[in-house]
């Protein structure tokens, strides 16, 4: 772009803006990723023409395609700030507020990180990333209330790029699969739908010059949609990820104490009912009837209790990694558990997780709820991530599997 005019510098100055030229200059050299992720698609379309299923592509094609997405993903971010903010206040082209500088230059500098690795396994057959690099997750969101209009503007203009690039690998891959790999392609579908709905919601949702309240609101709600479609479009890209999710979360390193071991099911040696729950109120609930009986109850109608536990063996590789840590009160004491089975602790966010097919951002509060609640008379067993404010002192409910839950009363 052209250098800034004397007045414009004047005024960006007095409204304490940032020049803008290196992420210029970001944009301009991250402009390949188009052409490069183009070359990755056309590799996979020729690969699935011969008869290669998507999900049984070579190892670095699908380094190489989900890379890609994820340098697609995060350039797009940035290109749409800019323009967002340059739509927003013509007066000061090449100067944007701090928020948006940090923001931008967290996506743009990320992005020549993922064009050299999708560079790299275009080039390498044998090459690899290092353990549980992928699916990666967002950058943190830059801190700011409110966040500026231009801010939503570009996220949501980012969010209807990301979908419509991630419908079309999709529709590719839906029409590529063999019959022999429905099973993956189903539960692909399955978290693809997920957040494709939820995209949707989002820009359903969204007005220019909404109300602050909605403005917020909407805000929250695209930040997890972009989140959501940002990992599911490296599975859509390469879907063997799927297979290595799980495989990551229960075999890597935890913090050089060796392997991480699963957590036993029934019948297994080592089986814990109480391995959920809160560590430091499982003393007193052993010696509550009723926590007893609700526990046992749990793990006998769960229908599916190797499920259950995947979920919780992600809160368990989160906190062992750092990733996430029980949350306190303001004088430093931790909240306790959650009122319903399986009692679980409290645990806050340290940096951007996904637990399950739930986003959970930085500083965000979360537990794992597991009840058998209405079970005997039609109910759904539940098994979610709860995300949320917690507050101490809430009454203990022992999810009784003979009544309704209390909304449903």
């Amino acid at each position: 772009m052209d250098t800034p005019r004397v007045w414009t510098r004047v005024r960006a100055f007095t409204r304490g803006e940032r020049d803008a030229e290196t992420l210029y200059a970001y944009r301009r050299a991250g402009a390949q990723v188009h052409p490069l992720l183009d070359a990755a698609e056309r590799r996979r379309l020729d690969l699935t023409l011969s008869g290669t299923s998507p999900f049984r592509v070579k190892r670095h094609v699908g380094l190489e395609l989900a890379c890609a997405w994820n340098a697609f993903a995060l350039q797009t971010l940035g290109d749409k700030m800019l323009e967002a903010d340059e739509t927003a206040d013509p007066d000061t082209v090449g100067f944007v507020p701090p928020v948006t500088f940090d923001q931008v230059q967290g996506y743009y500098t990320e992005v020549g990180r993922w064009l050299g690795y999708a560079s790299q396994a275009g080039h390498d057959p044998a090459f690899e990333l290092p353990a549980g690099t992928l699916p990666a997750r967002l950058p943190d969101w830059s801190p700011v209330e409110p966040c500026p209009r231009p801010h939503l503007d570009a996220m949501i203009a980012a969010l209807d790029a990301m979908r419509l690039h991630a419908e079309a690998a999709m529709h590719h891959l839906e029409q590529a699969t063999p019959e022999g790999d429905a099973a993956g392609l189903a539960r692909l579908r399955g978290q693809f739908a997920g957040a494709l709905s939820r995209a949707t919601y989002v820009s359903g949702m969204y007005r220019p010059g909404a109300s602050p309240a909605l403005h917020e609101r909407i805000e929250e709600q695209a930040k997890g949609a972009i989140e959501e479609l940002y990992r599911v479009g490296q599975l859509v890209s390469y879907p063997a990820l799927l297979v290595e999710e799980p495989r990551a979360a229960t075999t890597g390193p935890a913090r050089g104490k060796g392997p991480f071991r699963r957590t036993p099911l029934p019948g297994e040696p080592g089986f814990d009912p109480w391995a959920m729950t809160d560590s430091g109120s499982v003393r007193s609930l052993r010696g509550d009837p009723n926590a007893r009986r609700v526990i046992d109850e749990m793990w006998a109608l769960d229908p599916d209790p190797a499920a259950s536990v995947a979920v919780w063996d992600e809160i368990r590789r989160a906190v062992e990694t750092g990733g996430a840590r029980v949350a306190t009160t303001p004088q430093g004491q931790p909240l306790g558990f959650f009122f319903c089975t399986p009692y679980c602790a409290i645990y806050e966010a340290t940096r951007p997780l996904v637990i399950g097919d739930t986003p959970i951002r930085k500083g965000q509060r979360f537990t794992f709820e597991r009840a058998a609640e209405g079970v005997r008379i039609g109910y759904p067993f539940k098994r979610e991530v709860v995300v949320g404010t917690f507050q101490t002192g809430a009454a203990i409910d022992y999810c009784d599997p003979d009544q309704p839950p209390p909304h449903d009363e």
